[in-house]
């Protein structure tokens, strides 16, 4: 299976690092973590919502392909912890719960989550910590620069 995520440069590995900065929908600050999508415009949507002002987008992004091999067992998130309001913010405590203990608990590599932003597609999140970590495999990492007609004000 392959994932994509769109950051820069410095975070383009996969050590979670991120996570370690500020929390979020499934993760606690302090929590290594990586976040993916399952399609490269689902990770350029995500990164897009995640930014305060289009302005604030850095001229520095990467679209990171990773793969996980076949083998891996994806778990997928249970309905039970998407309750009423889990897609709001500030973040719903089921969801950063679930996912922190995923990540602390180490039994599998991947989450299988739905995205926020489109319903019908997934964000899959990975536990650096996990030891089939290393098994996934950086297979490209290509500048990305976001069309500036998405941008485009309207009046």
């Amino acid at each position: 299976m392959f994932v994509y995520r769109i950051t820069k440069k410095e975070h383009s590995a996969l050590d979670g690092m991120g996570g370690m900065y500020g929390p979020g929908r499934w993760h606690e600050k302090g929590n290594l973590v990586i976040y993916t999508s399952e399609h490269a415009s689902l990770a350029a949507w995500e990164k897009i919502v995640h930014v305060a002002s289009f302005d604030n987008l850095p001229d520095n992004l990467l679209l990171v392909k990773v793969e996980i091999p076949d083998g891996i067992e994806i778990q997928t998130v249970p309905q039970k912890v998407l309750v009423k309001g889990w897609n709001s913010f500030p973040f719903a405590n089921e969801t950063v719960n679930y996912g922190t203990s995923f990540l602390r608990k180490k039994v599998h590599l991947a989450l299988k989550v739905p995205s926020v932003i489109i319903p019908d597609e997934h964000n899959i999140i990975l536990n650096p910590l996990h030891p089939d970590i290393q098994s996934c495999k950086i297979i490209s990492t290509t500048r990305f620069i976001f069309d500036m007609r998405v941008f485009k004000e309207h009046s």
